[in-house]
């Protein structure tokens, strides 16, 4: 009785992290098509960050509803960890992967690093906390407001051109392309959406997804290193 209950207990446990994991991803790949809008003149991208703010409880909703999705990936991860560790006491001798790829073994320590630049990012552009704190005073005004409103190009120019910041970037971005390349393939697998036997299509969504990802967030601060965006 107690190996069904962890059964069907482990079964809603990677639902739960399909579901919260679609949620995240869906959110990733927006952000980026927002951040894109940096390579076009300031305007845009300061317009888009102003609209955004303009309403506050969509903002705030979709915020709460990823803080969610968020700690519920977390927690369903720890268990499942848990889980794992109490089916096997007994660590193996020797650990040699059965057929598992590399991303599979390492999706614990992408998922932290992950978290860390997530914590890093909110600091950078969300909290402006030292040494950003300048920052705050970033404003410029649109066309059709008098109020000054944040200047965003100018944060994320100023923000990504030193190199260190843009190596934390970038490996956060490699920790991003890791953990989705395996995480979108576990999740239609979990969802049931998948069959081994056919052409795994899911693989290819999920490798292509993590390169467009990678290199779209990447693109950002390469540029701007480079002085290709001013």
């Amino acid at each position: 009785m107690t190996e069904q209950r962890t059964g069907v207990s482990t079964i809603g446990l990677k639902i739960l992290m399909g579901v919260t994991g679609l949620i995240l991803v869906g959110y990733v790949c927006l952000h980026m098509l927002g951040n894109w809008e940096v390579f076009l003149p300031p305007v845009y991208i300061n317009q888009y960050a102003y609209l955004l703010k303009s309403f506050p409880l969509l903002l705030w909703t979709v915020r709460l509803l990823l803080l969610a999705s968020f700690l519920i990936h977390v927690a369903c991860a720890a268990r499942l960890a848990e889980l794992r560790r109490a089916a096997r006491p007994v660590a193996y001798d020797r650990r040699k992967p059965n057929g598992a790829s590399w991303e599979s073994r390492t999706m614990l320590l992408t998922g932290v690093g992950l978290g860390l630049f997530v914590l890093f990012h909110l600091y950078h552009f969300t909290w402006h906390l030292p040494p950003f704190s300048a920052f705050e005073g970033f404003t410029t005004h649109l066309s059709d407001s008098r109020r000054a409103v944040p200047d965003v190009h100018r944060m994320m120019v100023e923000g990504l051109r030193n190199p260190l910041v843009a190596a934390i970037y970038l490996l956060g971005m490699g920790c991003l392309f890791f953990h989705v390349r395996h995480g979108v393939d576990g999740i239609f697998c979990s969802l049931g959406l998948v069959n081994r036997r056919r052409f795994p299509w899911q693989r290819w969504l999920s490798h292509a997804l993590g390169w467009i990802l990678f290199l779209g967030f990447s693109a950002i601060p390469v540029a701007i290193l480079a002085g290709w965006v001013r």
